[in-house]
């Protein structure tokens, strides 16, 4: 087991360790800390095979059922979970995660503290993607902040991985490359060669070339791209493509790059494409690019990268005036954010804007309006704020034990979680454990 971890961190295929295990009588040790069938998938999901790598999982997480297994049932649903996360499906992940209401979580986590520690994580991840960043941010900081730094390194390295992806969502390139970085070099210095376990080279690319730092930016593009060609990985062969383009297309408009960029596109990726063109009077090819980008977020249970995309969007040429010389949409939610008690620099982070385009919106808004100060503000929009909360909710840090409470606490539409219906099935009695490395 140990030994087939180790080749697919350095992206080397498990197959003959596979077949002699599985010439191996049956032996009494759990599923998910003997089955060579683990390491193997996990390698799937690393290349973006994920089909093949959700057949490997749901396989052996029907035979940890059928032999009552719940710690090996527990671990290959939460990497089913992880499959799903990186489709960008949180729909689908969030349904993945339900099935944890089955086990009684509780239990294990004073036996194993990396239960919680795996717990947070794993929320974490998903805030990121949906696309939280004040709900990652807190989740992942309590990961790091559970123990010494030579301890629960997978789960270090995924709560960095979660806070960069939150820090560039929120448009602090400089805080992300700290997370992303952090993850990087550590892979560089133990020698994990697959370009997938942790998956931060096209965030960190995105994050150093809007920091105007491209240099940095080609050389992590240019390691990833070597590991692709060797291994014939199919997901950083797509990320290598896509990252240079977006390095490119930060230094100005390139048609080259731009078809780059669109071959590899999804929804995330058209976000790299659409404030490019728009900077560069691309308009038209920008509201489309953008309006997929909205769309296909919007689809995959994804609302905060929805909204980024739907900012950029909003700055495109050619919007429709105000009506009457009134405020513009965007005057509107910058004027909404400010009379709620938001500081300039909030509005900015909310809304996917810079502090400069927050204050030339206000100037508007005040001139607009014939007023002078933010408490004038806040009383000529009293009436429209009385009909609709403003601002940014509150985070709330799903306190553990167990996925149950958590679950509960975020509130995922899509998942449909509620804390009174959540009745989870009888599990069996925790079995005996032994110290073991999760890896």
């Amino acid at each position: 087991m140990a030994l087939a971890w180790a080749r697919v961190l350095r992206g080397r295929g498990v197959e003959d360790l596979a077949e002699r295990s599985a010439a191996l009588p049956p032996g009494t040790a759990s599923l998910y800390l003997s089955s060579v069938d683990r390491p193997a998938g996990a390698r799937l999901a690393f290349r973006g095979e994920l089909a093949r790598a959700r057949e490997v999982f749901g396989g052996l997480l029907a035979a940890a059922e059928e032999r009552g297994e719940v710690r090996s049932g527990m671990t290959f649903t939460v990497q089913l979970f992880e499959i799903e996360l990186r489709a960008g499906d949180t729909s689908a992940a969030a349904r993945a995660l339900e099935e944890l209401t089955q086990y009684e979580v509780a239990q294990y986590v004073a036996v194993e503290p990396e239960v919680q520690v795996i717990g947070w994580r794993v929320l974490a991840a998903l805030a990121a993607v949906r696309g939280d960043p004040g709900r990652a941010a807190a989740l992942a900081a309590r990961v790091l902040q559970a123990s010494g730094p030579d301890a629960y390194q997978w789960e270090r390295l995924e709560a960095r991985r979660a806070a960069g992806l939150a820090a560039l969502l929120a448009r602090d390139p400089e805080q992300a490359i700290t997370s992303l970085a952090a993850v990087w070099k550590h892979m560089e210095r133990e020698g994990v060669e697959d370009p997938g376990a942790f998956p931060v080279v096209g965030d960190l690319a995105e994050a150093l070339a809007e920091a105007g730092r491209p240099e940095e930016a080609n050389q992590v593009i240019g390691r990833l791209a070597r590991l692709a060609a060797a291994q014939q990985h199919p997901w950083g062969l797509a990320t290598a493509q896509r990252s240079a383009a977006v390095v490119t297309l930060a230094d100005g408009y390139d048609e080259a790059a731009a078809s780059g960029l669109a071959g590899a596109a999804a929804a995330y990726r058209a976000l790299g494409l659409g404030p490019a063109q728009r900077r560069f009077k691309k308009w038209a090819a920008a509201r489309q690019c953008l309006e997929q980008a909205r769309a296909g977020f919007a689809a995959l249970g994804c609302p905060g990268w929805a909204q980024a995309a739907a900012a950029e969007l909003d700055r495109v040429s050619g919007r429709r005036a105000a009506p009457g010389g009134g405020l513009t949409p965007s005057e509107q939610r910058v004027a909404d954010l400010v009379a709620a008690g938001l500081s300039n620099k909030q509005v900015a982070e909310q809304l996917f804007i810079s502090v400069y385009t927050v204050e030339a919106h206000l100037s508007r808004v005040y001139a607009k309006l014939g007023i002078r100060s933010r408490t004038q503000l806040a009383r000529a929009l009293a009436p429209r704020r009385s009909t609709a909360a403003v601002g940014r909710p509150a985070v709330n840090v799903p306190r553990f034990p167990g996925f149950l409470t958590a679950c509960a606490d975020l509130r995922w539409p899509h998942a449909r979680v509620q804390r009174a219906t959540l009745t989870p099935r009888a599990a069996p009695p925790a079995p005996r454990f032994t110290p073991k490395d999760r890896r």
